[in-house]
């Protein structure tokens, strides 16, 4: 075999490799995505159909000071946005990763960091529904979250997950000592965020609540089957002589 003739089988065997490797993403299969250093959770982009009402929440508000009737709802859509952001910093923080809340423009591409981010929107069929039933609050729901999680690095941005969850609200919240360090975990990201300190009142919450969980339950499920959440080995030094 001629030395140009295996100089061209190799370059056919790099191409074929580079080929593979730009593959997508899979949950089920080997390892796809290195393993970040943290993971960022960024605030939800909101569809113009998604509407947030908590007239409980609104009323603690004014009851510390005067706001404009037309401050309530922004305000209501920002306490509900770091509710959910915060659900899920603290839910991957709880299964052994890295997270905190920020912005995906502070990151450079040196950085190795994944980051999270999501849409909040209608079904196909919110078309049809009344106006602001779409949302969160009293007699309101069909909420949907668009996710997608994009590892960075000095190789560039890169995708590696995406999937929807659907709001869970209406179950009642979980009790015991568990829960507490869950409700405890979740403040304390929610003080980091400079969130309104009025908390939301108990059915919206679980609303939000429930699309921070469900979405932690893919993206840890993803961390696992891509090595994330495994421990580097320690070497173990051998005893003097």
């Amino acid at each position: 075999m001629t030395s140009r003739t295996v100089c061209l089988l190799l370059a056919a065997l790099a191409l074929a490799g580079c080929a593979q490797g730009d593959a997508g993403p899979s949950l089920s299969t080997g390892r796809t995505a290195p393993a970040p250093k943290a993971i960022v959770v960024t605030n939800f982009e909101w569809a113009p159909d998604v509407v947030a009402i908590d007239r409980g929440f609104t009323a603690r508000l004014d009851r510390k000071g005067s706001y404009p009737t037309f401050e309530r709802r922004p305000r209501t859509v920002a306490r509900v946005n770091d509710e959910i952001v915060a659900t899920i910093v603290a839910g991957l923080r709880e299964a052994g990763l890295e997270a905190q809340p920020g912005d995906e423009d502070a990151l450079s591409l040196s950085d190795s960091a994944a980051v999270v981010k999501g849409t909040l929107r209608g079904d196909e069929q919110s078309a049809s529904a009344k106006k602001d039933q779409i949302g969160f609050g009293a007699g309101r729901g069909g909420v949907f979250a668009d996710m997608t999680v994009t590892t960075s690095s000095g190789l560039g941005r890169r995708p590696v997950l995406s999937f929807v969850t659907e709001s869970r609200g209406g179950a009642r919240p979980a009790a015991g000592r568990a829960a507490a360090a869950g409700n405890a975990a979740i403040a304390s990201v929610l003080v980091a965020v400079k969130a309104d300190p009025e908390k939301l009142s108990p059915d919206v919450e679980a609303q939000a609540r429930g699309i921070g969980r469900a979405a932690v339950e893919k993206i840890v499920g993803f961390a696992r089957e891509n090595g994330w959440l495994e421990k580097p080995a320690v070497a173990v030094a051998s005893p003097a002589q």
